[in-house]
């Protein structure tokens, strides 16, 4: 029981100093996802193995990263020991490729449903989109055509596209005398469906592309976002980016100045840091994880007198996405061990893990 014990404090050790949220890319991820072999049992965007579920299908936007890592958790000997009837070693994560395979199975379900391409076309012309942008050619001249809208593919890019050319928006409808199409997150993800499906561009593969949120907090004061939103835009915890993009379209309609310049690598900075670093961040209860620390028998070695790690010293460090990567370098001993003394795999339904993770980032066991 000691050496088991032991094995998940190796595993839970593992996450230190991964809590801040990375720089993530689904392009990078799709390559892991390839080189890691997850394409021979599992597909997405249509390809790979039919062994697994389509990922495509079961893990997308509603998959925040401490179900993903639970979801991992409970699947992981089945996985390994499909892995290794095949003559293959399981995979080891890095938290940087933990990260990058997160956003490409979030991208791969990011335009899906719930968008609806009729209701985005009804929308289109509802909205007055199209007394400006055509699909082809565009009946405003100073207006870019739906075909050269290249944020359609990255929905970072969309909220810096969308926020730069509202000033000119500001500007025509006054001149049409005409008010502020108001969008909801699910205009906006009706939308994207209905523009995505239009547009011959060829490149139809949706981007996720986070940046290191530091450099975002520093632009969330220097653009004035921070003279009214006190609250770092705590209110976009756990939504959708395509909601994120409609409230800031909003938003720009009703500022009573003109809005901050904002660029692309800029907004990438300012989302990273005000959606990307409370989205990453755990949400369960310490308390409800301090059960979970009892019934998964972690007590028995990290109560503070074990021979497991000091997890207190840890408060802070421990995210989804280190633990998907702790899990897939350190899982397969931690089982091996575990399996040598008869005992059960312990698995986590849903909420546990991120109860978990706020016990261990709260202080942990105490002495």
């Amino acid at each position: 029981m000691k050496r088991a014990a032991l094995a998940l404090g190796w595993l839970l050790a593992g996450t230190a100093g991964a809590a801040t949220v990375p720089e993530m890319d689904s392009g990078r991820g799709d390559r892991v996802y390839e080189s890691q072999g997850c394409v021979d049992c599992h597909r997405l965007r249509g390809r790979g193995g039919t062994t697994g579920p389509d990922l495509g299908r079961t893990i997308g936007r509603a998959k925040n990263p401490e179900d993903l890592a639970a979801t991992m958790w409970n699947h992981a000997p089945v996985m390994w020991a499909t892995i290794r009837s095949r003559g293959g070693a399981p995979p080891e994560l890095s938290p940087q490729a933990a990260a990058d395979l997160f956003a490409a199975l979030y991208s791969a379900r990011y335009f899906e449903t719930p968008g609806d391409a009729a209701r985005g076309k009804r929308l289109f012309d509802e909205k007055n989109c199209a007394h400006c942008h055509g699909l082809i050619s565009s009946p405003n001249a100073g207006a870019l055509p739906v075909k050269q809208w290249r944020s359609l593919t990255d929905p970072v890019a969309m909220v810096g596209a969308m926020w730069q050319h509202s000033p000119q928006m500001r500007s025509e409808l006054a001149r049409q005398k005409k008010s502020w199409p108001a969008l909801s997150g699910q205009d906006l993800s009706d939308l994207e469906v209905y523009l995505r499906s239009q547009a011959s561009s060829g490149n139809t593969q949706a981007a996720f592309r986070i940046a290191a949120p530091a450099a975002g907090e520093k632009l969330f004061e220097a653009k004035g976002c921070a003279a009214c939103h006190n609250d770092k835009a705590r209110a976009l915890t756990r939504t959708t980016l395509s909601a994120v993009a409609a409230a800031m379209w909003n938003h720009a309609g009703i500022l009573r100045y003109e809005a901050p310049q904002v660029d692309e690598t800029e907004m990438r900075g300012l989302v990273s840091y005000a959606w990307a670093r409370p989205y990453f961040a755990e949400t369960g209860s310490a308390q409800h994880g301090k059960q979970v620390f009892t019934a998964k028998k972690c007590v028995a070695c990290h109560s503070g007198g074990g021979t497991g790690p000091d997890l207190k010293a840890r408060a802070g460090e421990f995210s989804g996405i280190s633990m998907v990567s702790s899990l897939w370098r350190h899982g397969p001993a931690m089982l091996s061990q575990m399996t040598s003394q008869n005992i059960a795999w312990p698995t986590f339904r849903p909420g546990e893990m991120a109860d978990l993770m706020a016990f261990l980032n709260a202080g942990g066991p105490k002495k």
